[in-house]
């Protein structure tokens, strides 16, 4: 990995993460507009959702994982998980974001180790996402071995079109597997 790759969990975002946050879903946006976005956020669809995520950071629910790539944002994921009893044993990934200029620079593998000590770190044995189908995420997820367990057929609609969401899982230990082959 380069000296030039800083990367860490956030626990609350100052204004330049927020900014960086923005900024990284707003490029992916330009790049297929993928994230539930059809346009860049507004400014003040923006503040929202960088108050809304420092709620959900400071309730604890919700995990941040950010890389900086030469001080600028280069991959975000966000690991949430529930406060139910019954389902502490699972965690979402969202918002699973690479800048294109930083494309294939290992910083998938980077992040999905992350995810996975984070994970295990808090006893999350089963990881859940959801994807619109056909999408370079839903090939990158298939990649790393998630399996889809569901489909729904409305899920996004997009350019005027609807497009099927999968929803699907991993176990931790398996994602472990994948992304740390020797130990």
């Amino acid at each position: 990995m380069d000296s030039d790759v800083k990367y860490g969990w956030i626990s609350g975002l100052v204004a330049s993460d927020g900014h960086a946050i923005i900024g990284l879903i707003d490029e992916a946006v330009a790049d297929e507009g993928t994230l539930g976005y059809a346009a860049p956020m507004s400014v003040a669809e923006a503040d929202a959702y960088v108050r809304s995520l420092n709620l959900r950071l400071a309730s604890g629910d919700c995990h941040v994982f950010l890389v900086r790539v030469g001080g600028e944002p280069a991959f975000m994921a966000i690991l949430s998980v529930t406060g139910m009893h019954n389902c502490r044993h699972r965690a979402e990934i969202s918002k699973g974001i690479a800048a294109p200029r930083f494309r294939g620079r290992g910083l998938v593998d980077l992040a999905f180790r992350e995810i996975v000590k984070r994970a295990e770190m808090l006893g999350v044995e089963q990881l859940v996402l959801d994807v619109r189908e056909g999408t370079r995420a839903h090939r990158l997820w298939q990649r790393y071995g998630f399996q889809t367990y569901g489909v729904l057929e409305d899920y996004a609609r997009f350019g005027g079109v609807s497009h099927r969401g999968h929803f699907m899982v991993q176990t931790t230990a398996a994602l472990r597997a994948r992304v740390f082959p020797q130990g």
